[in-house]
């Protein structure tokens, strides 16, 4: 099942649409009706992995991302030197 929110309304229903994706449901936000994020739920893989995930802002959107140095960055990019 999907579930349709508007991105105003994600901080007042976080914790709502977070049980909603653990039930197995995805969440799609969308503003001024235009899909722009969805939620989904983390596989054990993903979570089992160690990979840390941070809150960002993505021109005006919170996203999580990986948290990464430079050098770690460089690498996955560019390989191993």
């Amino acid at each position: 099942m999907k579930t349709i929110a508007e991105v105003s309304e994600f901080p007042g229903r976080l914790a709502e649409l977070v049980k909603q994706v653990q039930s197995g449901n995805e969440v799609v936000f969308t503003q001024g009706h235009k899909p722009v994020a969805k939620l989904v739920a983390a596989s054990e893989n993903e979570i089992a992995s160690g990979t840390t995930l941070q809150i960002r802002s993505l021109q005006g959107h919170l996203v999580l991302t990986p948290v990464i140095s430079q050098s770690e960055l460089a690498e996955e990019i560019f390989g191993p030197r």
